[in-house]
């Protein structure tokens, strides 16, 4: 299994070269919510740098949005969607916790979501949960309401040293949550901790968006202004670039996937 963490503004500032050399390979950094019973939406303040400070030290990244009930879900997923951009690692998340629904009407609106999130990043969203959640609430009418989410990635929390009991409608998990009491060096406060199922290569062929390539917009980032490819592909330590396009009047580099 790989390591990894989920984060947002309650670490504060955070050492990613650290949390990257303690092992970590993956992060799911929160990017939105709309405060409850209001409609007011929240950009975490620490999303920008901390995706950032996860793409510079080798870190795959995933954005999660917070769901909410009371705000229409297919406002929540273009707000989402238009505050990351493009999801050019892992893919994005739907953090399923809390709600003033239940039963069929949930399913209802969490569908909408997902199709929403799904049709404008052109991949398909993982589901954060726990198990007394998704009994609780998903399944509160009819079991085979959550028929659907069988699609979908299942990311799991349940805070235990064992393996976790899987709901329905899932055969297992590829994410666990197990703990929200972490400790790692680059991070002061305590940190949730997770684990992969499976070896980073097989985290990279199933999420990222080309296998195990993944896609890098300088854009998002920086552009290098340089008539010389190969010395921007030294410069950043990349491996086995293909699909570069390139500026001709320029020589910036503005899009590349790449193979690490």
């Amino acid at each position: 299994m790989i390591p990894g963490i989920d984060v947002s503004h309650w670490q504060g500032s955070i050492n990613w070269k650290q949390v990257a050399e303690s092992g970590v390979k993956f992060a799911f950094i929160k990017a939105t919510e709309f405060f409850l019973n209001r409609t007011t939406f929240f950009v975490d303040d620490k999303f920008k740098v901390n995706v950032q400070g996860a793409k510079d030290n080798g870190i795959l990244w995933g954005a999660y949005h917070f769901f909410r009930t009371h705000i229409d879900p297919v406002i929540q997923a273009k707000a989402f969607c238009d505050t990351v951009g493009s999801f050019t690692s892992l893919p994005p998340v739907l953090d399923l916790e809390v709600a003033g629904k239940k039963g069929t009407k949930l399913n209802e609106m969490v569908i909408s979501f997902v199709d929403e999130v799904k049709r404008l990043s052109q991949r398909t969203p993982i589901i954060y949960t726990s198990g007394g959640f998704w009994r609780g609430y998903m399944m509160y009418n009819r079991r085979i309401d959550t028929d659907w989410a069988r699609i979908y990635p299942l990311w799991l929390a349940q805070y235990t040293y064992l393996c976790p009991a899987v709901p329905y409608p899932w055969a297992g998990w590829e994410f666990w949550q197990y703990s929200d009491k972490g400790r790692l060096p680059g991070i002061t406060t305590l940190v949730d901790l997770d684990w992969f199922n499976g070896s980073l290569e097989e985290l990279k062929e199933k999420f990222l968006p080309n296998g195990k390539k993944e896609v890098i917009n300088f854009e998002q980032v920086e552009s290098k202004k340089s008539s010389n490819v190969e010395e921007i592909i030294e410069d950043f330590n990349f491996i086995i670039p293909t699909g570069i396009e390139e500026d001709p009047e320029n020589g910036w580099i503005t899009k590349y996937i790449l193979e690490k």
